[in-house]
């Protein structure tokens, strides 16, 4: 318990890798055993690991105090309505901008490969039981503000980012059509750009993790559904994607400022006074409707 509560983070990912990668080789070593629906309950067990891991060490090391304070993020819902504009159209609007760029490269006709009440039966699986609510409050409720007490916002952020998108390997690692080498670069490289847009709308929306599980559910929902639809087709249009997420990350960088990734100039901090009983330091926020 002593080691946990000087190593919190470092904890946080020792679990985290450990569990997930046990609960996933299966898919990558015995992947002829292995039925659909036994590789989709495991994928969906392995998808919650990160926000069970953050759950079960803020209960254990901080009380229950401090884990209805992380949970309580997840109702935070009295935002500015410009982040549910963000959240549901920003997507929407590189969505399009890939369909643009795709055309006019000459590639194949993208369509959205499903109905529109089975596209939104998808997102609400992917925001649970998938991995949107099994993640989120692990790397950006738990991990995101314990490294913004140290760092800068954008130094948080991209430190994040290599270690969340190695988390995603073994996945990659199955053999299933779409799961490239190629198309796992660009992953890597867009998880630094979600991951700063990410801490962008945490920072901005006094901490809501709503707002983020529902951003990671409709930033993957266009990229599921065009792997999907175009199998080895999907690899331009993907890797499209991921360019404009690096630019809009890139624009949130230029105009929220690389130390808060906020105009409001407030970042989420890990609030010490839960753990050691001292004023809670400069600049730390809580997590109050914005």
């Amino acid at each position: 318990m002593s080691l946990v509560k000087r190593h919190p983070i470092i904890t946080f990912f020792v679990l985290t890798y450990a569990l997930t990668w046990a609960i996933e080789s299966p898919l990558v070593f015995l992947t002829d055993s292995v039925t659909a629906t036994q590789g989709l309950v495991l994928v969906i067990l392995a998808s919650n690991v990160p926000s069970a891991v953050a759950i079960v060490l803020t209960a254990i090391v901080l009380g229950r105090g401090a884990l209805r304070k992380l949970l309580a993020r997840l109702l935070i819902w009295r935002v500015n309505p410009f982040w549910y504009l963000v959240v549901f159209l920003g997507p929407v609007a590189l969505t399009g901008g890939v369909v643009l760029l795709n055309s006019l490269m000459g590639g194949p006709a993208l369509s959205l490969g499903m109905t529109l009440v089975g596209a939104a039966i998808f997102f609400a699986f992917s925001v649970v039981p998938g991995s949107a609510l099994g993640e989120e409050i692990g790397w950006r409720g738990y991990v995101l503000p314990r490294l913004q007490s140290r760092m800068s916002a954008l130094s948080a952020a991209l430190l994040i980012a290599p270690i969340w998108a190695l988390w995603h390997l073994p996945l990659w690692l199955t053999g299933e059509p779409g799961r490239t080498p190629t198309l796992y670069t660009g992953f890597l490289v867009s998880a630094f750009a979600l991951s700063i847009i990410f801490t962008w709308v945490y920072n901005s929306t006094g901490g809501s993790l709503l707002m983020i599980v529902l951003l990671h559910a409709t930033v993957n929902l266009p990229l599921t559904l065009v792997r999907d639809d175009l199998g080895p087709q999907a690899t331009v249009p993907v890797l499209l994607y991921f360019g404009l997420l690096v630019v809009a990350a890139i624009v949130v960088v230029i105009v929220a400022g690389p130390k808060h990734l906020s105009r409001k100039h407030k970042k989420q901090e890990e609030e010490r006074a839960a753990e050691s009983g001292v004023a809670t330091p400069p600049g730390a926020v809580k997590p109050t409707p914005a």
